[in-house]
């Protein structure tokens, strides 16, 4: 597993705790950060794609039951 030793790894990590993620999508994030040309705006935007996703999942099983 790679690791980030930087500043922004601590602004990284309190960026995956504030959104409720999978470890899947935790870990799309974390490859998507380590791209150059990725923002903090843009991986703000797939986390929250990502939690979203994931709750109409959630749902969608919670019907179906």
């Amino acid at each position: 597993m790679n690791t980030c030793n930087s500043a922004n790894s601590i602004k990284l990590g309190k960026l995956l705790k504030r959104f409720k993620l999978t470890p899947k999508n935790k870990q799309k994030i974390i490859q998507e950060a380590q791209k150059d040309y990725s923002t903090w705006s843009g991986l703000e935007r797939l986390a929250r794609n990502l939690e979203f996703n994931n709750s109409l999942a959630k749902q969608k099983t919670i019907e179906n039951s």
